[in-house]
């Protein structure tokens, strides 16, 4: 089956969507004379990730899908899980304790690279960043990269990058805003910050505090399925410019709080309950440095700091005095903290000869882990240098090999090549095609945990090898742009596999039973998609499909071999009322079954698990007043009610079964208001 019957019907509305938009388009009245804010319509969107400079998004060798604050805005999402459930190829996976991770083609969230500028986001918890912890305040796009990005990037950017650029301030501005986001489900959230920038020196400011109650079926319930949390966040920056450059500081600091309330035990001696917090700190602290000495040269430093910790603590709780008392045992209080010393260079020539630019560049990283549940303390560092030449073979093909060396402190890194090609067949279809090796270094927990006590035996194993991938990609575009109008069409395939995966299986017997960590599982996964977009200035229809097989191996646990396909299908939808400054927004994506197979470490066997369909459909409005200096944006979020999916999978650390999974708190309303006090010197 497709989708079902349901989802039959909406996808065949959307491609009359389609269709009815392309009529639109090759039938539009004789052009008008060109405004300005056409102009500024047709400007091509500007793009850092990967690239040797600064440029624009049909001139990289690249497929890189933008997501900008616009959208962002509209949405009404506050974090990355919100913003990126709307993104085809993406599935969000939600743990009540570990929050939302990503998987991107099929790919896991511990084989994808998240950044902020350019900077590794750290601290991951069962190999995932939680999503739902990295803000969207000061965010001016997000530029995210599918498939192995490792020569640029190097370990956990097997399965692709998301790199989350923030705002700068522009030359002689002063700004401050102050913004709120209220939302039915028991979201409270708000946030302030102030930017002064001169001529040579800029800074800015910002601070905020998202507070969510909790959600629970039964609002009674002491017990929340959805947790508390309370998270603060903070950033501060400093940026100077030089002759030919800029020297940026940037410091970014989070905490988070997140309750887990058990549930009340009652006699008539006492009336008490086990709750527990969960404590998360990050902070980061990196300068940037950009130097071009001539137009074709650019040198670009990044020395960063980065510093994760997470913190349990449980009390017992008295219900009558509210006095809590902390419990004294090993696995009910526990610290883990990641310190990270991360450096990278590049420096790119665009114009070595009129056909060959090239790019060097290195990066070091350092980690130290401290936590109860390792041996000891323990260091790793990985010492890298890439190389790649970008050679216009034609006036219409560009070429970009590329590779990249390692030096592992504990074990011997593989060689990483990959080769990108762009062809022009004229100015409106452009081929692109990659091939990309990638992988993964086993994470700290993998190779030294040692976690044992009543309940648990997990250990690390320092015999791992990194995780290995080959990837390839075809993206055909079709791009045409008139004065006021884009019609773009772009259809892709791609191709994946990866071998020695990392996961958790049985070892010893009798009382010395226990599991740890192997390299256990292969993974293949092939798939087409297919995006459309038109655009005119009063409105915008985005359509997409993506249709994915995935295919795992476990050495002789597999029961049988083959390929599980799933649908996915998405239309996002704005109509501006230019004169009113008021824009009307749809945003829709359809999820089809998902399955595939799971190895089940108490058991050492697999188990073929599935997740049935759902859909998640928001809309908004987003109105500007008083010269875009107030925005106001309301909305209704996850219209079909979404709440739990029917679903049969392991879970959990022991990998307990589940019938259904979490992917929703039902239908619920969301209000935002910004405030924007804008001054620009002349």
């Amino acid at each position: 089956m497709f989708f079902g019957y349901k989802y039959k019907t909406e996808f065949v509305s959307i491609i009359f969507v389609m269709l009815t938009n392309f009529v639109c388009f090759n039938t539009d009245a004789q052009p008008t004379k060109q405004t300005a804010k056409d102009k500024r319509f047709n400007l091509d969107e500007l793009i850092v990730t990967g690239q040797y400079e600064e440029t624009s998004l049909n001139k990289s060798v690249y497929k890189v899908k933008i997501i900008d604050s616009k959208r962002i805005q509209s949405q009404g999402a506050f974090n990355l899980q919100q913003v990126l459930s709307n993104e085809l190829n993406v599935r969000i996976i939600q743990d009540p304790m570990l929050g939302s991770s990503i998987k991107l083609q099929g790919v896991g969230g511990n084989n994808i690279k998240i950044l902020i500028d350019g900077v590794p986001v750290t601290g991951r918890e069962s190999g995932n960043i939680d999503l739902t912890q990295i803000n969207m305040n000061n965010i001016e796009r997000i530029e995210l990269i599918e498939g192995p990005m490792s020569v640029s990037f190097g370990t956990d950017a097997l399965g692709g990058v998301i790199n989350i650029i923030t705002k700068k301030p522009t030359e002689n501005e002063r700004q401050i805003f102050l913004s709120t986001y209220y939302e039915s489900i028991g979201q409270y959230n708000a946030d302030a910050g102030a930017k002064f920038s001169g001529s040579k020196l800029s800074s800015q400011i910002g601070f905020g505090r998202n507070f969510f109650a909790g959600y629970s079926e039964d609002p009674n319930s002491r017990t929340k399925l959805w947790k508390p949390r309370t998270q603060y966040n903070g950033n501060f920056e400093l940026s100077y410019k030089i002759p030919k450059g800029t020297i940026r500081w940037n410091n970014i600091a989070f905490t988070e709080k997140m309750t887990n309330k058990g549930e009340a035990e009652i006699d008539w001696t006492k009336a008490t309950a086990q709750d527990k917090y969960f404590l998360t700190d990050r902070y980061s602290s990196t300068v940037f440095f950009d130097f071009k000495p001539e137009k074709k040269r650019n040198l670009n430093l990044i020395l960063s700091y980065n510093f994760y910790r997470r913190m349990l603590q449980s009390y017992l709780k008295d219900l009558v005095s509210l006095e809590e008392k902390v419990i004294p045992s090993a696995e009910a209080q526990d610290t883990t903290s990641f310190h990270n010393m991360m450096s990278r260079g590049t420096y790119s020539n665009t114009f070595l000869t009129p056909k060959i630019a090239y790019q060097l560049g290195y990066e070091l990283n350092h980690e130290l882990a401290i936590g109860s549940k390792l041996a000891e303390t323990k260091n790793m560092g990985e010492y890298s240098g890439f190389m790649s030449f970008e050679i216009k073979a034609t006036p219409r093909l560009v070429i970009r090999p590329a590779f990249r060396v390692s030096y592992h402190t504990i074990y011997k890194a593989p060689l990483i090549p990959s080769f990108n090609l762009k062809y022009d067949i004229n100015s409106n279809f452009v081929i692109r095609a990659s091939y990309g090796r990638g992988f993964r270094t086993p994470g700290m927990k993998e190779l030294f945990l040692q976690f044992a006590d009543l309940n648990h035996n997990i250990q690390g194993n320092v015999d791992l090898v990194p995780e290995k991938s080959h990837n390839t990609q075809i993206f055909f575009c079709f791009d045409h742009k008139a004065e006021n109008r884009v019609f773009r069409f772009e259809p892709s395939i791609f191709y994946n596999q990866i071998s020695d995966m990392i996961g958790l299986a049985r070892f010893g017997a009798g009382n010395n039973t226990g599991f740890k960590y192997f390299n256990l599982n292969s993974y293949k996964g092939i798939g087409f998609n297919i995006n459309t977009e038109y655009r005119r200035p009063n409105y915008s229809v985005s359509l997409g499909y993506a249709y994915t097989g995935n295919k795992n191996e476990f050495g002789q646990n597999t029961i049988e071999s083959k390929f599980y396909f799933n649908n996915e299908g998405r239309v996002n939808f704005t109509y501006t009322f230019c004169k009113e400054n008021l824009s009307l927004n749809l945003f829709c994506k359809i999820n089809g079954k998902f399955q595939s197979y799971q190895f089940i470490p108490e058991t050492n066997s697999t188990i073929l698990t599935y997740m049935n369909p759902y859909t998640i459909f928001d809309i908004s409005a987003t109105k500007s007043f008083k010269k875009q200096k107030i925005q106001l944006s309301c909305g209704l979020k996850n219209l079909t009610n979404l709440k739990n999916v029917n679903a049969s999978f392991a879970s959990g650390p022991h990998n307990s079964m589940s019938n259904s999974a979490m992917m929703g708190m039902g239908r619920s309303i969301f209000v935002s208001l910004r405030f924007n006090f804008n001054k620009q010197n002349s």
